[in-house]
């Protein structure tokens, strides 16, 4: 095999619930994640030495610090490979938007390289190496819809919802998570396990309570702080989406509409007012 070209699909949280800070500084969440067909693609090359990735995006970062190298450094230490592998990336997850982008592409490329390399590693021996490079990863390489709990990287399947048309906007500001973890103030959160909710809609099959239970604990920072975001979901709902919600730390904002027909007619209302809006559809395991 000379080249293999992996999908890598972007993540929305259809609830996100910070449960405690830890002693190590992260925070306990509980989350019900969702995958969506809004991706990346990332194409795999044989390379005479070392870790190239190329992008057309300039906001990717090309060295150490892109989770796509993380992961294949990881792999060739792990399966002592000595040969280079060349990355090309096709980037339509906004970067640092709160879609898990980065996660999926870390996925994504331990999937590949996984089968490019032929190591033969099994699905929990990847969600190992995933913890090495954030919390997401191993969602991003489950798919799917999933409990995920701990500091994300306890993922369990759960079954998936009846699929949901989507609209993402992105007003185009940058929302760090440690800031946004930084801004809360956990004590006040109430938890009331609406990720326990969100699940019994799903295995109902149920429309609109799984919109009824949409909940983000970042909202209550984020929204206020960075009034893009605010201005982002309000916007979704006048333009009739069901209901909108801050995805992971923002800045990306998604809103559920009743059918594809009307994701699609809010897209055009919004495509005026913002660098980044698309249509698209939550999925099932793959």
């Amino acid at each position: 095999m000379t080249e293999l070209t992996v999908k890598a699909y972007a993540k929305i949280n259809l609830t996100l619930e910070i449960l405690r800070r830890l002693p190590s500084g992260y925070h306990e969440i509980k989350s019900v994640m969702q995958q969506t067909a809004l991706c990346d693609d990332l194409t795999i090359t044989e390379a005479h030495a070392g870790i190239t990735i190329e992008s057309a995006n300039s906001n990717v970062p090309r060295n150490a610090r892109n989770s796509i190298w993380k992961a294949a450094a990881l792999l060739k230490e792990r399966s002592g490979a000595d040969c280079g592998v060349k990355f090309k990336l096709v980037k339509r997850i906004p970067v640092g938007g709160g879609m898990g982008g980065g996660s999926a592409d870390a996925a994504a490329a331990l999937v590949g390289l996984n089968k490019f390399w032929q190591l033969g590693l099994s699905q929990a021996e990847l969600f190992e190496v995933s913890r090495e490079i954030g919390m997401d990863v191993a969602f991003c390489i489950l798919g799917g819809t999933a409990l995920a709990t701990g500091r994300g990287e306890i993922v369990d399947a759960l079954p998936s919802p009846p699929e949901l048309p989507l609209v993402i906007v992105n007003p185009g500001v940058f929302v760090s998570t440690r800031t946004a973890y930084e801004g809360l103030d956990v004590d006040r959160l109430t938890f009331a396990d609406r990720s326990a909710q969100m699940i019994d809609a799903i295995q109902r099959r149920d429309f609109d309570g799984i919109v009824a239970r949409l909940h983000n604990d970042f909202e209550s920072t984020v929204l206020d702080e960075y009034p893009l975001t605010g201005a982002a979901k309000r916007d979704l709902l006048e333009a009739g989406a069901e209901a909108a919600l801050l995805s992971g730390s923002g800045a990306s904002v998604f809103g559920i509409a009743r059918d594809a027909a009307q994701a699609h007619a809010i897209v055009e209302a919004l495509k005026p007012r913002y660098p980044f809006v698309v249509a698209t559809h939550t999925v099932g395991d793959r």
